[in-house]
């Protein structure tokens, strides 16, 4: 009889090492870290994009495959085709994202419109999320 109570308290004993960290809440995801493969232009948040357009690649260091959640310009929202399981990937008339690993690459054609032209990406890895801010500028 001593001896179950033995195992008892041992394995009472092993559980609660084992038990999950308390300090570690759920849904505490570390934030989204982001760089930019080439010098860009960035105030307050914001990468400037020349009117010229051209492709800004980043590179996400902590995590491996996050994924495009939508992006808005100007009020109109764009998905990437979910209807395709393709969420790495958004195609617009001006504009073209794309995740592959690690790696955002977001492509801009020439503005030739008097006015500056705003675009909002929001990318994710499952419970976080990280947003860049673009803004192209007006054809001079």
């Amino acid at each position: 009889m001593k001896c179950w109570r033995n195992i008892l308290v041992m394995t009472a004993a092993i559980l609660s090492l084992a038990s999950c960290d308390s300090d570690n809440k759920e849904g505490a995801w570390d934030s989204m870290i982001w760089e930019a493969e080439a010098q860009v232009q960035k105030t307050d948040g914001i990468y400037y994009v020349p009117t010229d357009g051209g492709t800004i690649t980043f590179t996400c260091y902590n995590y491996s495959a996050p994924w495009i959640e939508n992006a808005e310009s100007g009020g109109n929202y764009y998905f990437p085709p979910r209807e395709d399981n393709n969420f790495h990937t958004i195609t617009a008339d001006w504009f073209k994202a794309e995740i592959v690993g690690n790696k955002l690459s977001v492509t801009f054609d020439s503005n030739g419109n008097d006015q500056a032209r705003p675009l909002t990406l929001e990318v994710t890895a499952g419970d976080i999320f990280y947003t860049f801010r673009f803004e192209q500028s007006a054809k001079q």
